[in-house]
Order: C-alpha cells, then structure tokens, then sequence
C-alpha cells in the first residue's frame, strides 16, 4: 500500500514536466482563464517622430496560449527589429504575453501600420491600425476623429463629437529652406562684405 501511494505522488510530481515536453519540449505556455475572451492590443510608444528616431511597438496579447504574430506590414520606408523574445508575464486576471518591436521611419509624411493578425492555436486575432506622424521637427499633429476612435474605444460619432468641441490648434506648418545662393564666390563675398560694412556704420557705437 505503502508502495502504491509513493507511486501515484511520484507521478502527479512528474505529470506537469511530462506534460510540457509533450507539448514542445522548453516551450513556454500560457494558462488562459476559462471563460474569458483573448484579445490583442497593440500601441506605439509616441504618435511623432523625427526621420531616423526610434519608436517603440508593442503588442499585448491577453488569455492566449501561445500566440504567433502572422506578419507586421508597414510602410515600406519603416525599419522593424525584434527588442527581445515573446515574454509570458503571470497578472491576476490571467497571462498577458508581450511582443515589443523597434520602429525607425526614415521618411517624413503621415504613416498607417495596418491591423497585426495573430494566431493561437485555431483562434485569429487582429489589433487595430496605428497612425505615426514623421516630420522634420517631429511635433504632434493634431488629434483625428479615427485616431481618438482606435485609442478609446468608442463610436466614430462620439469621436467626431468629442473633436469638435474640443478643438486643438492647427499644426505648426514646416520651415521653409533658404534658397541656396548660386552666384560666384566673388559676388557673394562683395555682398557679406557691403552687410558687414553696414553693420558697422550702423553701431551706435562706431558714432
């Protein structure tokens, strides 16, 4: 009896390991909550930017098993790298897994990166579109309906609503280069010379 008994606790000790090279060796596996939706959420660390500044992205992906990312498409002037591996992390209303990308735009314009698709086991996901606004100075633009609709989650009518009563000042527009003087070096060098000679005489201190 003695030896029955150490038999059966020696193999529940032994049933998880068992069970998880079974199902892929070191492979790391999600326990979702019974009942509960799985749902992707994916965000970018700053909706502006500057050409060659590092934005972040990150996907979150809530009561999945082990969910894989299909494909990421985004403009073709975009650079995509992995920070690191999928992490697992362990909340109190269930796992959430965490995928994080680096972003560098290398062009300047109004950008979308299209719905991410997920797949874990048999279930398909997909988060919603994401804007960047890449100029020179990188400064924010101002707020869109759709965008104000995908960050909260509420009705396109609300959005619209919510933006016109609340209205943002127009983005600065950006500065204009100076022309480049094509004149020979003699001609520009007789104009720095007549400025600074007028310079001069105009100092009350020359007086």
């Amino acid at each position: 009896m003695t030896l029955m008994n150490f038999n059966v606790a020696t193999l529940r000790a032994l049933l998880p390991p068992l069970a998880l090279c079974l199902l892929g060796g070191d492979q790391v596996i999600g326990s979702p909550v019974v009942g509960a939706p799985s749902s992707a959420m994916a965000t970018l660390s700053r909706r502006a930017a500057k050409p060659g500044e590092r934005v972040e992205l990150v996907l979150t992906v809530h009561n999945a098993r082990h969910p894989v990312i299909e494909s990421i498409e985004r403009p073709s002037s975009f650079r995509l790298h992995a920070l690191r591996k999928p992490q697992l992390l362990h909340a109190g209303d269930g796992d959430v897994w965490l995928f994080r990308y680096k972003i560098v735009p290398k062009e300047t314009g109004d950008f979308e990166i299209p719905p991410i698709r997920l797949r874990d086991g048999s279930l398909t996901m997909m988060t919603k579109p994401m804007h960047l606004h890449v100029s020179k100075r990188g400064e924010l633009p101002a707020l869109t309906p759709s965008e104000l609709e995908i960050g909260v989650n509420i009705p396109t009518a609300l959005s619209e609503e919510v933006i016109r009563s609340a209205p943002q000042p127009p983005p600065k527009p950006e500065p204009i280069p100076t022309p480049r003087d094509t004149r020979m070096l003699p001609a520009r060098a007789t104009t720095t010379l007549l400025k600074e000679m007028k310079a001069f005489w105009n100092y009350p201190g020359a007086k």
